[in-house]
């Protein structure tokens, strides 16, 4: 079932493989037919002839489907002088906490406007929850503490460059409003750089907004600004190394958007804003939600 999900986000790729493959196989075919004859290979019958073109067809489709589905996990988007946007099949983890450098890198961790560092991981023995800890933030923080940098020093850093950088917040809660966690809210969109390990720096972009219950809310409105003020953050700061962001707005961000939907805005804004883009930008959906979403949607 999961195959028959992948292959139908991916028809139209399929089909453009296969027509290729295919084109280029009877291409040849008919340079060689213009040399030696069908004979000179022992073929005389019509029906032989007929399963060479259909061993074609089938090679050219199996071809496709394997290639499609299976072997290619990068698609460029667009590209124009120094600035691409490539949309790939990868984990974000992975490329966050690489084993050895692998030349500079930006990975962008979405997280909420309060910079929150405590993870939750059972969301159900919780009365007013923070950080999930299958969400990309959530991940980051525990995989930060795993390779050696503790919660206390990710609060020191991120308080640091807001300090340095003399970003106010938008507001404070109350301890009744919010009873855990960080009570400074910052403006959706705000961005905080971390250095990581191996060449990886780390961009923190406020996006989602908790509710008085500590739920993360956020909207498509909320992910169109942040894809903007992250742009315009990584033609100042990305100094052209590569970028690499996930998809937004779906699952506890609570935008409601699908894979495919979330996909479509970050290219839709990716592309509006190209003039910013001077490096390459990966949008990064997970390897396992090839289902959900084709690269070349």
């Amino acid at each position: 079932m999961k195959f028959l999900n992948i292959l139908e986000k991916n028809l139209k790729q399929v089909w453009k493989v296969w027509f290729a493959v295919s084109s280029s196989l009877f291409s040849i075919l008919s340079i060689i037919l213009s040399f030696l004859s069908w004979e000179d290979f022992g073929i005389t019958k019509t029906s032989a002839k007929l399963i060479a073109f259909i061993i074609i067809i089938l090679f050219s489709l199996v071809t496709g489907v394997f290639w499609t589905c299976f072997i290619t996990k990068k698609h460029v988007y667009w590209s124009n002088g120094d600035g691409k946007i490539n949309i790939c099949y990868a984990d974000i983890m992975k490329i966050s906490f690489p084993r050895k450098s692998k030349g500079k890198k930006i990975v962008v961790i979405p997280v909420n406007t309060s910079f929150d560092t405590i993870v939750d991981e059972n969301l159900a023995s919780c009365d007013r929850p923070l950080v999930s800890a299958t969400t990309v933030h959530g991940l980051w923080l525990n995989n930060m503490v795993k390779n050696g940098t503790s919660i206390a020093d990710i609060d020191l850093a991120i308080d640091r460059y807001i300090l340095n950088k003399n970003i106010r917040c938008v507001k404070e809660l109350t301890t009744e409003e919010k009873s855990r966690g960080k009570r400074k809210c910052f403006e959706n969109g705000t961005t905080v750089i971390i250095e990581g390990k191996n060449d990886i720096t780390f961009f923190l972009l406020a996006l989602s907004e908790f509710d008085e219950n500590n739920r993360a809310q956020s909207s498509k409105e909320d992910v169109i600004k942040c894809m903007k003020e992250l742009l315009e953050f990584y033609d100042i700061n990305g100094q052209g190394y590569e970028m690499y962001v996930t998809l937004v707005g779906t699952g506890r961000s609570r935008a409601g958007l699908s894979h495919e939907e979330s996909l479509q805005t970050m290219k839709s804004i990716f592309s509006i804003y190209s003039h910013k883009i001077h490096g390459t930008i990966n949008i990064v959906i997970y390897s396992k939600d090839k289902e959900k979403v084709s690269i070349f949607s």
